[in-house]
This record gives structure tokens, sequence and C-alpha cells, in this order.
């Protein structure tokens, strides 16, 4: 592994430089990993009343997670370019990943509660869920700010960036979720992606 964080490093930095670097690297690998471990604990919880859903939501939701991030990053990294934001793009993955990290801690913080409900209350578990993702959702959205507010850069370009990035990994969960489905052991709106959503 420390072969591969080495190969993102650049031969040229001065050794503190470096060292920031590997460090930032391994800081959000770390957290990137993290945060998928949450979400499937989430997923796991949310099928709690049927075992095999409960396994495959092991995979499924943390795959919508990172997927949506893969998707949204191509195009936040041309908004980077087109807003003209000298910021490395090592550091916006890095506040991408730490912002989904946050969320994903939110989405724990409900899994105990959500795995009672999913195995009790079938009627209760999934409005139960979809607010806690939702929930989840606006606080990654709150902590993608706070760590973009932390770049050096001017603060209407890194809201910008922020807004850009905020539609686009949303845009991209939805329509993500809809291939998931089923997470939850009754259908939502969510399940039929952004066409289920806007009827």
């Amino acid at each position: 592994m420390a072969q591969i964080l080495e190969s993102f490093v650049d031969a040229a930095a001065t050794p503190v430089e470096r060292v920031a670097t590997t460090r930032t690297l391994y800081d959000t690998f770390a957290r990137g990993l993290g945060g998928l471990g949450l979400t499937a604990i989430w997923g796991l919880m949310a099928g709690a009343a049927a075992p095999r859903l409960a396994l495959a939501n092991v995979y499924k939701v943390p795959m919508v997670v990172a997927l949506s991030l893969l998707v949204a990053l191509p195009g936040v990294l041309v908004a980077r370019h087109l807003l003209r934001l000298y910021v490395a793009p090592l550091e916006i993955v890095s506040a991408l990943v730490a912002s989904v990290y946050r969320a994903s801690l939110v989405l724990l913080g409900f899994a105990p509660l959500l795995g009672v409900y999913a195995y009790t209350s079938q009627g209760i578990a999934p409005l139960l869920a979809q607010g806690s993702a939702l929930l989840a959702l606006l606080y990654g959205g709150v902590a993608l700010r706070t760590e973009l507010a932390r770049l050096d850069a001017p603060r209407w370009q890194l809201w910008s960036l922020g807004g850009v990035a905020g539609v686009t990994v949303a845009l991209a969960m939805l329509q993500l979720v809809a291939l998931a489905t089923p997470v939850l052991t009754l259908p939502t709106v969510f399940g039929g992606g952004i066409e289920g959503v806007l009827r």
C-alpha cells in the first residue's frame, strides 16, 4: 500500500511536502474505507427483516455510495477547471471523501434503531430508513461546505464547486439507488429513480 501511495506523490516536492501529500492520501483512503464500512452496517440493519436482503445490502449500499462519488468526480473536477480554482485535485477528493465519511457516521447512529424497526415494524422502517438517509445527505452537504472552507481559495468559487458536487452526487445516488433496489423490504419512491420521485 505504501508503494501505491508514493506513486501519487510528486518526486520534485520537498520532503515535507511529500510527507504531507502521503498523509493526505492515507487519511483519504482510510476515511473512504471507513465510510463504506459504516454504510454497510446501515444496509445490514435496513434489511434486518430479510436475511438475504440484509446480506445483499452489505455490498449494495456501499456500492451506491462509492459509485455516486465516482460518477460525480469528473463533473466536480471539470467545474474546478472552469472556475479556475487553483486547488489540487487531491484536496477536493479528500474533502468529498471526508464529507461522505461524516455522513456515514449519521447512518451509523441510526443503524441500531433502524435494525429494531426493520425487524419489528415493516410500515415504519422504510420511513425511518429514508429519513436517516436524507439526514445523512444533508449533513454530508454541510460537512462538504466545512471541508471546502478550509481550502485556500475565494469563497464564491468554493461555494460554486460545493454546489456542483452536491447536485451531481445526489443525482447520481438517486439513479444508482434505483439500480440497487430492493434495499428495504417495502418499495419506496426512490426505488424508481428520478422518475419515481418526480411522479
